[in-house]
């Protein structure tokens, strides 16, 4: 019953707050290219850029930049997306470079190889490779496009290898490394014996990637770079590496790149901490629910107002209180820039008490009356003149209105419990909100803001008729306006039947 509740919860709050999910739009792909000086040649660039790169013309964004660019243009971008699609990841932009090929020849090797060997014989170019990104690429793509200073590398096969190589040489280049069943092996064991020595030199916050396959974990030489990270890597390098059965070289890189991303953005969110109530006055004896809509992996609490650490209770789709409580919910991400707080107070207190049924009130909808102005916090009403009233039936809509921003709303009448128990009630809106249930501010939602900014409070109830007021106002045309409650028993919130509110005849 409680993972029902919870997905209804969740598809209720979606509809009243209108999302719209990206996968509406698509990315665009800009065919870019540089002259680099460091490598004496041309090279193509790919540049990926989010969905709403246009629309948020002030917003800057993370880089991902990915080696073996040909290879991975679409498979990179394609995972990605579905992620971010799934609120896994943020909007990125991603910069898919290409490999240069002299007489059809492909220079991989070469610039991926820390140092000359005999076979491959073009090998060595590592560092050329490395410079080209730190002193050309990434400064012509920052001055291009709005990138935020935060910036990732991927690569596979050798391209992994260079990753690592990049990481132990250059670590403060990028803030994220994936690299996907990496060549380790190479140069006996080149890199691995490198990070023995360069690992403790890691100063700043990093998070280190690296996936593989079961079957090649030793003989990819993964399994040896395991035991020198499980010896040298400081704190603040955040690792992991993972091994997937059944896949091959190539086939490895869908499950390796989507986990990946998964595991580097860990505790990101599209939005603050979602639960509900966000308060509550509780009875004594009689437990409540707390209901969270996030799905974030480690998202701990504590009911005593003291900071979550790893070793507090996990937050999972509810939390009962059985008593009253000050619950402190914080996220912990992997790099600790996704961290957030939210806090809540459940205080133990009387039933609401109800009112006989009053004279002279017809069920079907609240009474409605309309102002003019502008504002941006909720008015004096009393100071107000009405340019409008009317009935909140099944047939109004905000959309119906004489006016279209620039207004403010006042709904009241009585509202009929039908049961006695635990109610909880929320409102959404844009912009500004209040509910008040028996003359009592219950919920405070004011001010400018997006719909978004849903708020919630629980209070028990007796079964009979209470006073209630909704006051709200708008100031662009991009208006919403939504009550729901939760009945005792019930497995989803719903808006007030009609049948159960009530206007003065």
């Amino acid at each position: 019953m409680k993972r029902i509740f919870q997905l209804a919860f969740v598809s209720v709050i979606l509809l009243i707050l209108k999302i719209n999910y990206s996968s509406a739009q698509q990315n665009e792909i800009i065919t870019d290219s540089i002259y680099s000086d460091v490598l004496n040649e041309y090279r193509s660039v790919k540049v990926i850029l989010p969905a709403d790169y246009k629309s948020e013309t002030t917003k800057k964004y993370e880089v991902i930049y990915l080696t073996d660019g040909e290879w991975v243009v679409n498979l990179f971008p394609f995972i990605y997306k579905f992620a971010q699609d799934e609120q896994y990841v943020p909007p990125v932009i991603i910069v898919a470079l290409p490999n240069t090929y002299l007489k059809k020849v492909n220079q991989r090797d070469r610039d991926f190889l820390p140092v000359n060997v005999p076979s491959p014989a073009i090998s060595g170019g590592a560092d050329k490779f490395i410079s080209f990104l730190k002193d050309e690429l990434r400064p012509y793509i920052d001055k291009n496009y709005r990138t935020n200073g935060n910036n990732s590398l991927y690569g596979h096969s050798y391209g992994g290898l260079f990753v690592m190589y990049a990481l132990l040489t250059e670590p403060q280049l990028f803030d994220t490394y994936y690299s996907t069943d990496p060549s380790m092996w190479w140069n006996n064991d080149f890199v691995i014996k490198l990070a023995s020595e360069k690992l403790g030199e890691i100063k700043s916050q990093k998070v280190l990637w690296i996936a593989g396959i079961e079957s090649t974990y030793k003989g990819m030489g993964i399994g040896r770079m395991d035991s020198v990270l499980k010896l040298k890597a400081p704190g603040n390098l955040k690792w992991k590496i993972a091994t997937f059965p059944n896949e091959k070289h190539n086939s490895v890189r869908l499950k390796a790149m989507y986990d990946g991303i998964k595991y580097a953005y860990q505790g990101f969110t599209d939005g603050p901490i979602s639960f509900h109530p966000m308060g509550a006055i509780l009875l004594k004896d009689k437990p409540a629910p707390v209901f969270l809509l996030n799905s974030i992996p480690e998202l701990r609490y504590e009911l005593d107002g003291s900071e979550p650490d790893l070793s507090s209770p996990k937050a999972e789709s509810r939390i009962i209180l059985n008593g009253p409580a000050d619950l402190v919910l914080r996220t912990f991400s992997t790099t600790g820039k996704y961290d957030q707080t939210a806090r809540a107070s459940y205080v133990l207190g009387e039933v609401y008490l109800s009112l006989p049924k009053p004279k002279k009130i017809t069920s079907g909808g609240f009474k409605y009356t309309i102002y003019e102005g502008v504002w941006d916090k909720i008015p004096d009403f009393k100071k107000l003149k009405a340019i409008q009233t009317g009935i909140t039936d099944s047939m109004f809509s905000l959309k119906n209105l004489p006016l279209k921003k620039n207004f403010a709303l006042v709904a009241e009448g009585y509202v009929e419990i039908a049961e006695d128990g635990y109610y909880l009630w929320a409102i959404g809106s844009n912009d500004g909100s209040r509910l008040y249930i028996n003359n009592t501010l219950l919920i405070d939602n004011d001010g400018i803001h997006n719909s978004e900014n849903l708020k919630s409070f629980m209070i028990p109830m007796q079964k009979g008729f209470y006073p209630l007021k909704l006051e709200y106002f708008q100031t662009d045309e991009s208006h919403n306006l939504q009550l729901i409650y939760l009945t005792p028993g019930a497995g989803e919130p719903i808006p007030v039947p009609l049948k159960y509110r009530y206007h003065r005849n």
